[in-house]
Formats: structure tokens, C-alpha cells, sequence
């Protein structure tokens, strides 16, 4: 008998509650620095349906994440926060984003059911 509980999908991601558990491809990542504000980093990332989500990494946990993060690689990622995706530039259609905090976890798994992304999600 396992106690583990099932990975979520990226579609499924919401407000609703605070335990999400997925498993993902980061397919981009870049870091966006806008003048007088601090800099962040922008993913997006992909599930084994192929549906993608935006994730910002604020500037206070990027040094904690920044070595971590590579392009192409498969992670299980938990405690992170869901909200509704209203930024001035969306990359990707999914009606909310992510956003890691200081107890954000993940770890670096090998899963060859999520394919490698071609392109980036179109601009709304």
C-alpha cells in the first residue's frame, strides 16, 4: 500500500487549495528585469498532456532556485502558489500561474512520458 498521492495535472491547477503536486518539463526559462524593480525568473512548464502553466520566481527565492532550474529537465514540484494569471503579458493560455515560495520543493526526476517542448506557447 502506498500513501503517496497522484501527481495533478497542469489543467487542474487553481485557487481552490494549497497542496498541489505535479510532475513537469521546464520547457523556457529567462529572467526579466525591469528598471528600478527587481529582476525575477519567468518558466513555463509542461505535463505529460502536454499542458503548460507560467511560473514567476521572485527575486527573493531566485539565488535558491536559480542553480536548480535547467531547460529540458523533469521535476516533482510542491508548495507553491496558484493564482489567477492576470499579468500584462501572458505567454501561455492557462487561466492561472505559478509562483514559488521559500517552501517550495522540487526535485529533479527523469519522466520520459513528458515530451520535450518545439515551441513556446503563443502570446495572448
Amino acid at each position: 500500500m502506498s500513501l503517496s498521492r497522484p501527481f495533478d495535472f497542469i489543467k487542474d491547477l487553481n485557487d481552490s487549495k494549497h497542496l498541489w503536486k505535479i510532475a513537469d518539463r521546464i520547457t523556457q526559462i529567462w529572467y526579466v528585469q525591469i528598471p528600478l524593480k527587481p529582476g525575477h525568473l519567468e518558466m513555463i512548464l509542461m505535463d505529460s498532456k502536454g499542458d503548460k502553466i507560467q511560473v514567476s520566481v521572485r527575486k527573493d527565492e531566485f539565488n535558491q532556485w536559480s542553480q536548480c532550474l535547467l531547460e529540458n529537465n523533469t521535476y516533482v514540484m510542491h508548495n507553491f502558489n496558484v493564482m489567477r494569471n492576470d499579468l500584462q503579458y501572458n505567454v501561455c493560455d492557462h487561466v492561472y500561474r505559478m509562483q514559488f515560495t521559500p517552501s517550495t520543493t522540487l526535485k529533479q526526476i527523469e519522466f520520459p512520458n513528458i515530451p520535450e517542448s518545439q515551441s513556446l506557447c503563443s502570446i495572448i
